[in-house]
């Protein structure tokens, strides 16, 4: 097995950013019956807990930098994070091949639950930049056929339907980073906030 070469902090931030950028969602702009407006690529899973009961859940992600951002309904896991912000994330490349080097994230950090009502500028402005519009008419789409709306009525429905979800937002404090090579070998580097400035 080969030599594990040592990371700087600011290096090991710099490759997890860059394996986020490749692996969250992207704006699919393009229209067809069966696209929503994302291309998917790596999910992520949350998991968060409350009075000891850990839950797990996979979800589409965003991401600025470090910071992640998901799109969700309301259920367990916002009713966990209003109880605990502190939470645990795991991105993975999959499928697994031996043959070329991979990687995977595990991110501890602070959710925050962020609503329309609580901030529309910010939740508008980031359902806009990941084409949250396009994936909520996709999602109501039996409802807006049902409900036969077309036009401004529809497009009042589409937001409706897009306002009733939640933003969280996820700002890490402490990231391991492990890749895994052809050789088998599994070198691990962390990153952590506390170092940045060191």
């Amino acid at each position: 097995m080969s030599e594990i070469p040592t990371k700087s902090n600011a290096q090991v931030k710099q490759e997890i950013i860059e394996f986020l950028d490749r692996s969250c969602g992207l704006v699919d702009s393009e229209k067809a019956e069966h696209r929503c407006g994302t291309i998917h690529r790596n999910c992520l899973v949350l998991a968060t807990s409350r009075n000891d009961i850990p839950r797990a859940t996979p979800l589409e992600f965003f991401n600025e930098g470090l910071t992640l951002y998901m799109f969700v309904e309301a259920g367990g896991k916002t009713a966990n994070i209003k109880h605990n912000e502190n939470v645990c994330a795991a991105v993975y490349e999959q499928p697994m091949h031996h043959d070329v080097l991979q990687k995977s994230l595990q991110i501890f950090g602070r959710a925050e639950l962020i609503s329309a009502k609580d901030d529309e500028k910010l939740f508008k402005e980031k359902a806009r930049k990941w084409n949250m519009y396009s994936v909520a008419e996709a999602l109501g789409k039996p409802l807006l056929k049902d409900l036969n709306l077309q036009g401004q009525e529809k497009d009042e429905m589409v937001e409706k339907i897009l306002t009733s979800l939640l933003m969280i937002r996820i700002e890490p404090y402490h990231v391991i980073a492990r890749e895994y090579h052809p050789d088998f070998s599994m070198p691990k580097y962390e990153w952590k906030a506390s170092d940045d400035n060191q």
